[in-house]
């Protein structure tokens, strides 16, 4: 079954794979509500660590090792 499907999308397009790959990992992984609000919470972290210099500071650790 697999070897079928396998020979059938090298018939496809690039866009047709590109979108039954963004078909299938939608499927597979499903929707993750929580990513895009814990990548809020990530540039939020980081922009308070510019704002209050630990990131220059950091950077400034990470380059002197």
């Amino acid at each position: 079954m697999v070897a079928e499907i396998s020979e059938k999308i090298q018939l496809l397009s690039a866009e047709e794979k590109n979108e039954l790959l963004r078909v299938l990992l939608k499927d597979v992984d499903g929707t993750d509500e929580d990513a895009d609000e814990a990548w809020r919470n990530e540039v939020v972290r980081r922009v308070k660590a510019i704002r209050n210099g630990e990131a220059a500071i950091k950077a400034l650790q990470d380059w002197q090792e």
